[in-house]
């Protein structure tokens, strides 16, 4: 799976939805005549048409096995985005229908003598409405590339944001009150775990030397919610620290008005093996 800047990909769709409405704009505005100068004005639109659906192509391709495709939404983003890859390539059908629509001088085979000014006069009343549907239809296909990328851009980002809520909504640890009241005096200001010599108790207090449940320690320590530094002895002491999960899970619990009450309570210890000295 391709990892790829999905930021940057929704702000190439803007500039290339912004690229198509320009185009449409210009189609719009095209006053045609016949012969010539029309095949030059439209052979230019064509190139420019052309290259907004390689465009179209390139952006594809970048999503299409990219790291997009694993979030929930991709799979209609993906077929918009073909549509308008096909969009932009009917807009350009339509303009070269237009050429062939268009009335070019030049010399008839031989045959009985006609009037040339009244032949030139009847196509070129016949090409020119036949010329102006095939602009309209592709000035609507241009319009709808126009509206499809603004659409899939602002559809990429919602679907990025939803995706990381549920992300973040799914991967922030629950915990209890108890917890949450522990978490909270460490990340303030960290605490210690020790053992005694003389009794062989462990102990976990604050920074202000208020108790902390080793019990309910433990629990947050096993879960990777407080990490403990052991490059100390536990008779030395070994601090500790609220890990980034443990952050993350105070930010997220939301707890009742009495788990203040609840953030220091009596130590957990175990008994020592031999008699007290």
């Amino acid at each position: 799976m391709q990892q790829i800047d999905l930021n940057a990909e929704i702000a190439r769709l803007r500039q290339l939805g912004s690229d198509f409405a320009d185009l449409h704009s210009e189609i719009r505005s095209l006053t045609l005549t016949c012969g010539t100068a029309a095949r030059q004005q439209l052979t230019s639109k064509i190139v420019a048409t052309h290259e907004l659906v390689q465009r179209s192509m390139e952006r594809l391709a970048a999503l299409d096995g990219s790291q997009y495709t694993a979030i929930p939404g991709s799979r209609p983003a993906l077929e918009a985005l073909a549509s308008i890859v096909s969009a932009a390539g009917l807009a350009a059908s339509d303009l070269a229908c237009a050429i062939l629509a268009n009335p070019l001088e030049g010399a008839p085979f031989p045959g009985p003598p006609a009037d040339e000014a009244a032949v030139r006069k009847a196509r070129h009343a016949e090409a020119i409405p036949a010329m102006k549907q095939h602009l309209a239809d592709a000035a609507h296909q241009l319009d709808m590339a126009h509206i499809g990328c603004y659409y899939l851009a602002s559809g990429i980002t919602r679907d990025l944001k939803q995706h990381a809520e549920q992300n973040q909504a799914t991967t922030t640890p629950k915990i209890t009150n108890s917890q949450y009241a522990v978490l909270a005096r460490l990340s303030a200001k960290g605490g210690t775990l020790y053992e005694t010599s003389r009794y062989g108790v462990t102990k976990a207090v604050d920074k202000d030397q208020a108790t902390v449940n080793v019990a309910t320690l433990n629990a947050l320590v096993k879960r990777g919610l407080v990490e403990v530094d052991t490059t100390t002895s536990l008779y030395q002491g070994q601090r500790l620290t609220v890990t980034v999960e443990g952050q993350r899970a105070l930010t997220q619990h939301k707890p009742t008005t009495t788990s203040a009450q609840v953030a220091v309570t009596p130590p957990a210890t175990k008994q020592a093996t031999g008699r007290p000295r």
